[in-house]
C-alpha cells in the first residue's frame, strides 16, 4: 500500500469532528458522537476500498492473490493440463469484450469446479478438465472472466468487510495489511454471486465465447454436462454452498444459451429435445457416441451452423455430403452412419436454407419450436433414401448414389424427412 492510514490519522479526523461537540449538552453530544463515528468509519471504508482495488487491479496484487489461492487449493502437477488452461485463457483474452488481464492454473481437486477470485486469478479443478472438452471448458472459463469484467468479486469482498474490521485495517499499519490479506483469503472460501450476477456472467461469457474460435454450442453443452453430473443446482467457488433462490437452475442456463445461439445465428438455428432445427425445419437428431451424448452433438452441430449463418456463409444449396459426412460451405457439420442418412440431412438443410429466419427472442422469452412435437419420428419408422435400391423416377430431383461412393455430392431440395442416427459407432460431434 502506498499510503498507510495510522491510528493517529484516524484520531485527528475523529477529533476534528468531535471538537465542536465539547461545549454542547448531553443530547447534542450524543448526536455529535454518532456523526464522528460515521465520519471515522467512512474514512476507514474508503481506505479499505482503495486498498482492495489495488489488490484487484495491480500486478503485485495479482501475484499475491495467485500465491494465496495456490496455497489453499494446491497446484496440479500436470504440464499438459496447465498448458491446456493457459491456451484456452489466452484465446479468450483475445476477445474484444475482455478488457482486463487474467492468470489461470489447474488444481488437483477431482470434484467439478472452476472459480475466479480477487486479483483476476482463476483456477480450474482437475475434475472439470476431465469432464469437459475444450469448447465446453472455454465457456466455463469465459463465464469466470465475465465475473472479473463485471468486478463482481471485488465488489462482493467490499460488502463483506464490516465497519469495525475496516477501522482495524485502516489503523493497523503493517498489521492492517496482514488483516486485509486475511480478509481476502477468507472471502475466497465464501464468495457468493447473486442470481442477476450469474445471469449477467452467462450473457457476457457467451459473447466472449462467440468472439473466439470455439464452438458456441459449447455453452449449452457445458451446462448440460454439468446438469447431468450434479443435478439442477451448482455454484462455482470453493465452498459451493448452493442457494437455490439465488442461482439459476442449470436447465434454465442450458435453455438460455440455446436462445443466445439462436439469436447469434440471426434467428435461424435452434435445438429442441436433441433435434437441430433450421428456420423451423427439423433437420437431424444425432445419437450419442463416445464421450458425447446426442444432446451435446446436437449443440455442436447447431453451433457450427450458427457461426456460418452469423458470418453470412450460408447460401441456397450450400449443403453437401461425402460418404457419411455432411458439409455446409465446405465445413464439416456432422457425421452420420451412412451416405443415405447424410444425403437426407443435406437435403433437409438445403430445403431449410431457402426459408426465412424466425422471430427474435431473448432470455426471458426463449424460442419455441412449434414443429418439433408433431414431427417426432422413431428410428424404425424413418425411411431414408436407399441409394442402391432406388430407381430413377421422372420429376424427382434427388439422384441416388451407391454406398461405395466417396464422391462429394450436393443434395437438391426435396421433401424433408426427420432424420436421426441412433446406433452410430463413429464419433464426429
Amino acid at each position: 500500500m502506498n499510503k498507510k492510514l495510522t491510528a493517529a490519522t484516524l484520531s485527528v479526523a475523529m477529533a476534528a469532528t468531535m471538537a465542536p461537540a465539547i461545549m454542547q449538552t448531553a443530547p447534542v453530544n450524543a448526536a455529535s458522537s454518532a456523526v464522528q463515528t460515521l465520519a471515522g468509519g467512512a474514512v476507514a471504508m474508503a481506505y479499505v476500498s482503495t486498498a482492495l482495488n489495488k489488490m484487484d487491479n495491480s500486478e503485485q496484487g495479482q501475484q499475491e492473490s495467485l500465491a494465496r489461492t495456490k496455497e489453499k487449493t494446491g497446484y496440479l502437477n500436470d504440464s499438459a493440463a496447465q498448458a491446456r488452461v493457459q491456451r484456452i485463457l489466452k484465446t479468450l483474452e483475445a476477445s474484444p469484450s475482455v478488457k482486463r488481464s487474467y492468470v489461470v492454473y489447474a488444481n488437483p481437486d477431482t470434484e467439478f469446479n472452476a472459480f475466479a477470485t480477487l486479483g483476476r486469478v482463476m483456477s480450474v479443478n482437475k475434475g472439470a478438465l476431465d469432464t469437459l472438452d475444450d469448447d465446453q471448458l472455454a465457456y466455463v472459463m469465459a463465464h469466470e472472466i465475465a465475473h472479473g469484467e463485471h468486478k463482481d468479486i471485488i465488489n462482493g469482498a467490499k460488502k463483506q468487510i464490516g465497519l469495525s474490521t475496516a477501522v482495524g485495517i485502516a489503523a493497523g499499519g503493517s498489521e492492517g495489511a496482514a488483516l486485509l490479506s486475511n480478509v481476502a483469503g477468507k472471502y475466497l472460501s465464501n464468495q457468493v454471486f447473486t442470481m442477476s450476477q450469474e445471469k449477467a456472467a452467462d450473457e457476457l461469457g457467451f459473447k466472449i465465447l462467440s468472439e473466439s474460435p470455439y464452438n458456441v454450442g459449447g455453452a449449452a453443452g457445458s451446462m448440460a454436462v454439468l446438469r447431468n453430473k450434479v443435478g439442477e443446482h451448482y455454484r462455482e467457488g470453493l465452498s459451493q454452498v448452493v442457494a437455490p433462490n439465488n442461482h439459476p437452475k442449470l436447465s434454465d442456463r442450458v435453455n438460455n444459451n440455446i436462445s443466445r445461439m439462436y439469436t447469434y445465428s440471426g434467428n435461424h438455428v435452434n435445438v429442441s429435445n436433441g433435434a437441430v432445427y433450421v428456420n423451423g425445419d427439423n433437420i437431424y437428431s444425432p445419437a450419442g457416441s463416445g464421450r458425447y451424448t446426442g444432446e451435446e452433438r446436437a449443440y455442436y452441430m447447431a453451433g457450427k451452423l450458427a457461426r456460418l449463418y452469423h458470418n453470412n456463409q450460408i447460401t441456397p444449396g450450400s449443403a453437401s455430403y461425402s460418404g457419411g459426412t455432411v458439409t455446409v460451405a465446405g465445413q464439416s457439420i456432422v457425421s452420420t452412419p451412412s451416405s443415405d442418412v447424410a444425403l437426407q440431412v443435406a437435403t433437409n438443410l438445403n430445403n431449410a436454407f431457402v426459408k426465412p429466419a424466425g422471430v427474435a427472442v431473448n432470455a426471458k422469452n426463449p424460442v419455441k419450436v412449434k414443429q418439433e412435437k408433431p414431427k417426432k419420428v422413431k428410428q424404425e419408422k424413418a425411411k431414408p433414401v436407399k441409394a442402391e435400391k432406388a430407381k430413377p423416377t421422372k420429376g424427382k430431383e434427388v439422384k441416388p448414389v451407391t454406398k461405395a461412393s466417396t464422391t462429394k455430392h450436393t443434395a437438391k431440395a426435396t421433401k424433408n424427412t426427420n432424420t436421426n442416427d441412433h446406433g452410430r459407432k463413429t464419433i464426429d460431434r
